[in-house]
């Protein structure tokens, strides 16, 4: 046994393996690495949450007359927002689940639409929830860069390309590089 625990300790030691390819890294490149994980992280918890609140797609529902109905039939509850026009339980959903992507990283408008309609929402109440949040997305697209130069290395205009790809205008990218200083 001991010349197994001998063989971890000298891969351990002299640079294979998990500890040594952490100590390998620089404090900048351990840190990303560390956003990038708390980042995953985050999404999973987001997603699993959503997911438990989420109805179950397999059952179905009685109404008086005894008929089945189904799953897949799209609500038709509808409430009344502040300004009087009416608001299906989607929209509704879309625009808390549109906040809560909001508040935990950095999105374009175009960026969260997509990421709504991934999780289900249609392109209607993808769209109304976003529009819901009332975002700055100058601000947004500042939260994003400052993300981006957190954990890499990029030039203003690499990173300003970087911005237009996540879906920013590119007005919103360059504000959102500026705002970091580059």
């Amino acid at each position: 046994m001991k010349g197994s625990t001998d063989a971890v300790n000298s891969n351990e030691t002299s640079g294979n393996g998990v500890i040594g390819f952490w100590n390998k890294q620089s404090s900048r490149g351990k840190l990303g690495i560390g956003i990038g994980g708390i980042c995953c992280i985050g999404l999973i918890l987001i997603i699993a949450i959503s997911a438990f609140m989420a109805p179950d797609a397999t059952t179905t529902t009685t109404n008086l007359n005894n008929t089945p109905t189904s799953p897949s039939t799209p609500s038709t509850d509808t409430s009344t927002n502040s300004s009087g026009t009416s608001v299906t339980a989607g929209q509704e959903q879309a625009a808390k689940m549109a906040q809560s992507y909001l508040n935990t990283m950095a999105f374009s408008r175009s960026g969260l639409i997509k990421q709504l309609k991934y999780e289900g929402f249609t392109q209607q109440e993808a769209e109304y929830g976003v529009d819901q949040t009332n975002a700055d997305w100058n601000a947004q697209a500042a939260k994003m860069a400052q993300s981006y130069l957190d954990s890499q290395s990029f030039s203003r205009s690499g990173l300003i390309e970087q911005l237009e790809f996540e879906g920013f205008t590119r007005q919103q990218a360059e504000y959102g590089v500026q705002a970091t200083g580059l």
